[in-house]
């Protein structure tokens, strides 16, 4: 597959201005504002902050929101293509993770993840809406039956039927991501810190 067959394409130069992007994109989020997004091997723009493990591996990255004891990571994993001899990224992954960190164990727990696959195949299972900004609902150790089978494994698409115009270009896209970066600190986070 060609890269002209492929969704959110942009130039190096767009890629790399993605840093600045991806800081004010998670800002609403981030306790700190001293976020560092940085290149990782293999085309990955991921943020952190100070409570980061020093040389974390980009999915292993995290920064601390305005929720005591709930952690975040971000990143976007990009591929590179040419047409001719010019370079181009397409966009594979742009994952938001939030994590629970248990009082007593100091261990991290997903909570709430909110992923686009923009080039997932057509024709893979659930394709529609993993291309799409969807949620997934970690709950699996939940010992309410149904709960702990779906919400995990399902994906949630918040742009069903409006697909095209989201994944039109990386403006479109971010644009998405903001809105569902503002549902997400609205409806998830401020009632999370209020109880």
């Amino acid at each position: 597959m060609e890269c002209q067959d492929k969704r959110i394409v942009v130039s190096p130069e767009i890629f790399w201005s993605r840093i600045e992007v991806i800081k004010k994109l998670i800002e609403p989020l981030a306790f700190d504002k001293t976020l560092f997004v940085g290149g990782e091997p293999g085309f990955v723009l991921a943020a952190r902050d100070r409570s980061s493990k020093p040389g974390a591996r980009y999915d292993d990255m995290r920064f601390r929101t305005k929720v005591k004891n709930l952690l975040a990571m971000y990143y976007e994993k990009w591929s590179q293509d040419f047409r001719g001899t010019e370079e181009f990224l397409y966009l594979d992954k742009a994952y938001l993770h939030f994590y629970i960190i248990e009082p007593r164990s100091a261990e991290e727990k997903e909570f709430l993840l909110l992923h686009c696959d923009p080039n997932e195949p057509k024709d893979a299972a659930h394709a529609k809406y993993k291309q799409s900004l969807h949620l997934h609902i970690e709950c699996s150790e939940s010992s309410c039956y149904p709960h702990c089978y779906i919400w995990p494994h399902a994906h949630i698409a918040l742009n069903t039927g409006y697909l095209d115009h989201v994944l039109k270009d990386v403006d479109s896209l971010t644009k998405a991501i903001e809105e569902a970066v503002c549902m997400l600190k609205d409806e998830v986070l401020e009632p999370f810190s209020n109880l």
